[in-house]
């Protein structure tokens, strides 16, 4: 149970923001070096005739990927609701072959991807992850990636950066 206000048990990160139009959307990386877990929370909002959106995670060794290290990130499930229009609910689903499709639907969307440090090829180096999301095509498809890093390795008053290495 957390004890105080979310702010000082987690540190809360924008992955992206914005539209996608006829474009693939990397989100940022955060470094998981100082915490336990990530939850990714993406929301995406297609309009009519939006292609579905691929979605997989990333892993590298650096925030800024320096030299080039980034590889897939395995994972089997994620929650969804399909339309936050009807519903608040989240279902958790079933991942195959560590990516997932955003619906073809005109209906807003929320997805939460939960990620533990050991998840990584920490072995290897490996501490950082970002979402990836490919093009939704030609139709202004607003989304928006928040990162919520928690179970932080070291307590404080301040929860550690996430952004920087």
């Amino acid at each position: 149970m957390l004890n105080g206000l979310l702010v000082e048990n987690a540190k809360i990160v924008v992955g992206a923001i914005g539209l996608a139009n006829a474009g693939a959307i990397d989100g940022d990386r955060v470094s998981l070096k100082n915490y336990g877990r990530v939850a990714i929370i993406l929301a995406i909002d297609p309009g009519a005739g939006t292609a579905a959106t691929a979605v997989t995670l990333k892993q590298s060794k650096t925030v800024d990927d320096s030299p080039s290290t980034e590889k897939a990130l395995e994972f089997t499930k994620m929650w969804k609701n399909a339309n936050n229009a009807a519903s608040d609910t989240l279902v958790e689903t079933a991942v195959a072959a560590n990516t997932f499709s955003t619906s073809v639907a005109a209906a807003s969307e929320l997805f939460v991807i939960e990620v533990k440090a050991d998840d990584l090829d920490v072995a290897n180096g490996f501490d950082c992850v970002r979402i990836a999301l490919s093009d939704p095509g030609s139709d202004s498809t607003p989304v928006a990636v928040i990162y919520v890093l928690y179970e932080p390795r070291y307590s404080g008053a301040t929860p550690p950066s996430a952004i920087v290495d």
